[in-house]
């Protein structure tokens, strides 16, 4: 009960919401003992004027929580276990992130302390599910259920020599180019351009036509050469996603990776197009967004200003099919 009254956000509590904190068939005594600990404790305080029940022994309705001695008491614990863990787990980050994170890390810090003193540490690297399943017995942990950020609060994670492990790159090849000795790839950030334009990569000089599904392409770009190794080529990368903030964050994080182009044409048939209203609320990065606009003449740059600031926007979907297949493969793509 007194992780769930850590977690609670609110400085008061009713009665009836710490007995939603209780075991299920919990008797009244046994419910009552808990809550006047707490109250002697501190960490539960009823005002002098708080009205309290009719039964035997008697609880108030509502009770502030001592959130300061709440703390204290997860900060003895840590001063506690730091001693009992391996030195190279560090506990620092702890003493300042909320009381909760202690409590369901924990467990997964005992289970990581006891792979070190059992193997110590690794001397090669190793695919993030193979490690994930000898710390604590789940192959998803690093990679899907927050293991990473974990490892990196224990100052662990280098140390580990842990090689995350991406999804494969979504793509259609065009196999008249597969032989040319220059191949030009074209990354679509939404499946719906990626389907409209499947079927016109054969009209085109394009190698492949990838489906980039927004930010993932940052991490699966790495298996593209994987899957198409083509040797002593050149490639040349282009981008077209959402005439948006994340749209262009998108570009611009892919750019820190891969040297990609944006895909020109195809934007600028979008700016003559109606745009439509932002659904959801979006972060400008002024450096994305300076750098995405250089690409552009003084005029569409201050209408995609001045329609992103107005929280308007251009999917990739203001183009039909037939208008995206014609763009491809009309437009001089160098």
């Amino acid at each position: 009960m007194r992780g769930k009254i850590s977690r609670f956000k609110n400085s008061f509590i009713t009665l009836d919401q710490l007995e939603q904190f209780a075991e299920p068939n919990i008797s009244y005594e046994q419910f009552s003992s808990k809550i006047l600990a707490l109250e002697e404790e501190g960490i539960l305080i009823a005002g002098k004027s708080t009205p309290r029940n009719l039964k035997v022994p008697s609880l108030a309705y509502k009770y502030r929580i001592n959130k300061a001695l709440l703390k204290k008491d997860v900060y003895q614990d840590i001063e506690t276990k730091r001693f009992k863990l391996h030195k190279l787990l560090i506990l620092d980050e702890y003493f300042h992130l909320p009381p909760e994170v202690w409590e369901n890390d924990y467990p997964y810090i005992e289970k990581i302390n006891t792979y070190i003193e059992t193997n110590g540490l690794p001397n090669n690297e190793v695919p993030a599910p193979e490690r994930s399943l000898a710390l604590v017995g789940d192959e998803k942990w690093i990679q899907e259920k927050g293991g990473q950020k974990i490892l990196e609060r224990l100052n662990i994670w280098d140390a580990l020599q842990i090689t995350p492990v991406s999804d494969p790159v979504a793509f259609i090849i065009n196999p008249q180019k597969v032989t040319s000795d220059k191949h030009l790839h074209l990354i679509v950030e939404n499946k719906t351009t990626f389907d409209g334009l499947s079927t016109a990569i054969l009209d085109t000089q394009f190698t492949t036509l990838i489906y980039g599904q927004g930010y993932k392409i940052t991490s699966s770009i790495d298996y593209f050469h994987k899957q198409l190794p083509l040797d002593r080529v050149r490639h040349k990368f282009y981008y077209f996603g959402d005439l948006d903030w994340e749209g262009i964050k998108i570009w611009y994080k892919l750019r820190q990776i891969i040297d990609v182009h944006l895909a020109i044409p195809f934007y600028a048939e979008c700016i003559d197009k109606t745009p439509t209203t932002l659904k959801t609320k979006q972060k400008p990065s002024e450096e994305a967004i300076q750098k995405f606009l250089s690409y552009f003449d003084s005029i569409q740059q201050e209408k995609v200003n001045i329609t992103l600031e107005n929280q308007k926007y251009w999917p990739q979907e203001v183009l039909s099919s037939k208008e995206l297949k014609q763009v491809w493969r009309e437009s001089n793509w160098t």
